[in-house]
């Protein structure tokens, strides 16, 4: 298995890239933290093997310019994949299908994912999500319209969210 790293720059601090390009590009891991708290995170499947910086990821490094510049759905471009449930699994492909540029509430998140009384289990599926903000947790808010959680902090939730031109809560 060959892992590549990178850390692409944003208006809102670095995001920390793990890459597998042992065949296609697949990104494993991503978030606004240091790359080594991001390994660190990994499934330990992972850990076995080593990881190289490279800067040359240019087609994720592009891909999160792309968004950067307005194309709230440059995410929608990346291969992805992470362990877990079945249902953080339809969680995270749920997460993968909101447009750039809107919300939906944790209860939408559980109902689009299958169940609707699971609620819960939709908000921590956001936070054991290693792939943000390309499994775009951020766009996911409260029922009543709070902001609710994010894993790197309200303020950067807040900051994404206007990046892509949402406002409404509060």
């Amino acid at each position: 298995m060959k892992l590549l790293t990178h850390e692409i720059p944003t208006p809102w601090g670095k995001i920390a890239t793990v890459v597998d390009v042992t065949n296609k590009p697949i990104v494993i891991g991503a978030g606004f933290k240091p790359l080594t708290k991001l390994i660190k995170q990994l499934p330990q499947k992972y850990l076995e093997f080593d990881f190289k910086k490279d800067s040359k990821l240019l087609g994720v490094t592009n891909i999160v310019r792309d968004w950067i510049d307005g194309d709230l759905d440059a995410f929608s471009e990346l291969n992805v994949l992470q362990q877990g449930s079945e249902f953080n699994q339809k969680c995270w492909n749920a997460l993968r299908k909101i447009k750039g540029g809107k919300v939906i509430t944790y209860a939408q998140l559980a109902k689009n994912a299958g169940n609707i009384k699971a609620v819960r289990a939709a908000g921590s599926a956001c936070g054991k999500n290693l792939i943000a903000p390309f499994v775009p947790c951020h766009r996911v808010i409260k029922t009543g319209g709070a902001i609710g959680n994010y894993g790197f902090g309200i303020s950067l939730k807040r900051a994404l969210l206007t990046h892509e031109g949402i406002h409404n809560w509060h």
